[in-house]
């Protein structure tokens, strides 16, 4: 096994794109006090100290506390990333209000296209540091 091995671009995406695309989902099956904090450096901090999620014993694994693993493991990659990557993918997947690709774009001062290709870098990346790179097709 490589350890860069060739990467389906395409399939990578979309990977990326049904994960991130749960995101606000999640947040709120979780509950308002698991949803991150966004720092001024659109860094994500969770709301309780410990950076571990309660479960009471003998319980169940239910839908919130799945929610709750996946939101964390989803925070640890985007952190991974760099500013710029965070904003475009805040934006695109994590904002509550929902913004258009236009507005994104718009706001970033940057074309159309620009834009989907530093998108589709940042989806790249995010999937490398997704769990060790979990997301990425190999071709």
């Amino acid at each position: 096994m490589l350890l860069f091995p060739e990467i389906d671009r395409k399939k990578t995406k979309k990977k990326v794109h049904a994960l991130l695309k749960t995101y606000r989902s999640l947040v709120r099956i979780a509950g308002e006090k698991h949803s991150p904090k966004v720092t001024v450096a659109y860094t994500f901090e969770m709301k309780n100290a410990n950076g571990e999620f309660s479960r009471k014993a003998d319980k169940v694994v239910d839908r919130k506390y799945l929610a709750e693993v996946e939101l964390a493991k989803i925070i640890e990659a985007i952190n991974q990333l760099d500013t710029y990557d965070r904003q475009l993918l805040y934006y695109k997947y994590m904002d509550r209000n929902f913004t258009t690709n236009i507005a994104i774009y718009m706001k970033h001062h940057m074309s159309e296209s620009k834009f989907y290709r530093e998108l589709d870098k940042a989806m790249i990346r995010f999937a490398e540091s997704y769990e060790s790179g979990k997301l990425l097709s190999e071709k």
